[in-house]
């Protein structure tokens, strides 16, 4: 009998465009709630971000005495990004009230956090629920892996656990965050589709599973930069590095990933660690239970407790 890791691995290309459209669309939504001050910057702020929410949320549910967050250079060792980009920016967020630095450095979000950021986070966790619902309806993942009574924090850690788990892949292609966004988001937006039916019928995870050429639109670079919010320059140059590194094929403006890339080793493992550490972060999903209630999003978000699911949030004047 397989289980739900050995599903999830086998079905791992499936698992991993279902996870990136969510995880793209929520960068996307993240981005457009940024200050206008920050759009030129969004790329790097985004991971920040999510980095600093993701500790927060973590420290919160487990209640540690120290409360302090990471350093900048954590952060930035953590993300593959220079010391000063992430200096330099962590301050104009400081400065526009997303970001706060303590005495000791450590860099954690204002209390109370801003409403859009804490808004995008309960959106976050439908947006994982939605994904489990589109994997189960195909085959890849156990029936009802995330049940309707799983905690809305778990859902959201385990979220922005994916982000950094997706950006980790960097380590096998050598890249970037901006450059393996861009790189995972061509993969996912110009797959027509990835199982017929019967569902689950067709397992994605080994190289002669490749969707076919057909199947695989040119995505325009003008819509790849609208899409990002970041300068047509700035794709153009990324997708010229790429295609250089033989990972893209264009075709007039238009771009996708080639054969070689869909077929390497290194792009194959990086679907497989996503897809095993995705089961994973659900196994730890349907093992938490709140009891009297968590004390994360429940808390900034001063939703009453004890934990009940709600739909909107309760008190949105407490809000910054």
């Amino acid at each position: 009998m397989s289980t739900q890791l050995d599903r999830m691995r086998l079905n791992c290309r499936l698992v991993t465009r279902v996870l990136g459209e969510e995880v793209f669309a929520a960068t996307l939504d993240l981005g457009n709630q940024l200050p206008t001050e920050l759009a030129r910057a969004r790329m790097v702020c985004i991971p920040i971000l999510i980095s600093a929410t993701r500790d927060m949320i973590d420290r919160k549910m487990r209640g540690p005495i120290v409360a302090r967050g990471p350093s900048i250079n954590a952060i930035a060792a953590s993300l593959d990004l220079p010391f000063e980009t992430v200096r330099r920016n962590v301050q104009r967020m400081a400065d526009l009230g997303w970001l706060a630095i303590g005495p000791g450095g450590g860099v954690s979000l204002p209390v109370p956090m801003p409403r859009a950021l804490a808004e995008w986070c309960v959106d976050l966790g439908r947006r994982l629920r939605r994904a489990a619902a589109t994997m189960e309806a195909l085959g890849a993942t156990d029936a009802m892996s995330l049940e309707r009574g799983t905690c809305d924090n778990s859902c959201t850690l385990a979220a922005l656990d994916l982000f950094l788990i997706m950006a980790g892949t960097s380590n096998h292609f050598r890249l970037r965050y901006t450059e393996l966004l861009l790189v995972h988001f061509v993969c996912s937006a110009s797959v027509a589709h990835l199982n017929e039916l019967p569902p689950g019928s067709a397992p994605f995870a080994r190289v002669d599973t490749v969707p076919d050429a057909a199947e695989r639109a040119f995505v325009p670079m003008a819509d790849l930069a609208r899409m990002l919010g970041i300068s047509r320059s700035t794709v153009y140059r990324l997708v010229s590095d790429a295609a250089q590194a033989d990972l893209f094929e264009r075709r007039g403006n238009g771009v996708r990933a080639s054969d070689r890339f869909l077929t390497s080793g290194a792009y194959v493992e990086a679907l497989e660690l996503v897809a095993g550490r995705t089961a994973t972060l659900f196994s730890r999903i349907e093992r938490h239970r709140c009891g009297n209630g968590c004390t994360a999003l429940d808390h900034v978000l001063r939703r009453p407790r004890p934990w009940r699911q709600i739909s909107t949030l309760s008190s949105s004047a407490q809000i910054g």
